[in-house]
């Protein structure tokens, strides 16, 4: 063991796949720390930490000295697979950080699997041959839906979680804590809008949600805050002769079209990733057809709204 604490690089990247501690869990942690030492190793990967970032931290706080365990890996994305399997096997994970590992496993093992086709390797090598023939999101998928007991489906749907949570970071890292954590409990498809706020926007919502005393912070108060985010944003600039919002009068004619249009983005953005990465021809008769009715429906519905819409009125 080292005398004194060493210095080791932090990757933000890495760091946000690790869950993050409630303010009592890191300060229990520290206490143990300070009794005991830090018992377990730091995990690194190139001298970047991968496993231990709040031992690290607590360490190099108190001085305390601590072991270091190097680990070998071809990528960054192979590092990525790794934290999120690594993580998952924890039993203390919220449900959204599980929904987030299991996207991130599932997008960056889909990489390395058609890279290495690229190089000329079976990625499935190791599975039995009757799945070897699958495209690698597939064999993936199915794999990874196996091991945490989940459907096909919801694989593909935590995928598009993470994503979303992976642009929350990218423009606000300060609000992706208080989302994985649980104490802001957001729905699966209201995080997309989320994902298509500014960074100013989001750091303001960071920055009311930090404010808010309850342990659990309820999906309704967070879509009002939301909500006045899009609505800012869709107005301005605000012109003089334009009333305030506070004068609005109670019943708004555009409310429904005005909800209706914030939704639609998620639904296109749904259908595009579908109809650009799906592969049709093994997907079940049953489910297409279930699809197609649906997709005719939309579609009627559609040319009957945009024929009301282009009535002329009275104005």
């Amino acid at each position: 063991m080292n005398s004194k604490p060493i210095i080791l690089k932090i990757d933000n990247n890495f760091k946000t796949l690790i869950r993050p501690l409630r303010k009592q869990e890191y300060r229990q942690l520290e206490s143990n720390i300070l009794q005991d030492g830090c018992r377990e190793a730091i995990i690194t990967w190139n001298g970047i930490i991968i496993d231990g970032h709040n031992r690290y931290e607590i360490c190099h706080k108190h001085q305390i000295p601590f072991e270091v365990h190097e680990m070998d890996f071809e990528s960054r994305e192979d590092v990525i697979a790794w934290i999120c399997a690594n993580q998952l096997g924890r039993r203390n994970i919220s449900e959204e950080t599980r929904h987030f590992l299991i996207g991130m496993q599932y997008e960056t093992e889909k990489m390395i699997a058609g890279r290495k086709k690229q190089e000329g390797e079976n990625p499935f090598s190791g599975l039995p041959l009757e799945t070897d023939y699958h495209p690698s999101r597939h064999v993936t998928a199915e794999r990874i839906a196996k091991e945490n007991n989940i459907s096909f489906g919801s694989v593909q749907k935590y995928a598009i979680y993470a994503r979303a949570i992976s642009e929350i970071q990218r423009k606000c890292p300060d609000l992706v804590p208080l989302i994985l954590s649980g104490n802001c409990r957001v729905s699966h498809n209201y995080i997309v809008d989320i994902s298509r706020l500014s960074p100013e926007e989001l750091q303001e919502l960071a920055k009311r949600l930090e404010k808010e005393n309850k342990p659990y912070l309820r999906f309704s108060n967070t879509r009002a805050i939301i909500q006045e985010n899009i609505e800012k944003a869709l107005n301005a600039p605000v012109q003089p002769s334009q009333p305030s919002v506070k004068d609005m009068p109670t019943f708004d004619p555009d409310a429904s079209v005005t909800e209706l249009t914030l939704t639609i983005p998620s639904w296109l953005g749904s259908m595009k990733r579908t109809n650009e990465h799906t592969d049709f021809n093994i997907v079940s008769n049953t489910a297409k057809a279930k699809l197609t009715t649906l997709l005719q429906e939309f579609e009627k519905t559609l040319v009957d709204m945009i024929s009301k819409m282009e009535k002329p009125t009275d104005e």
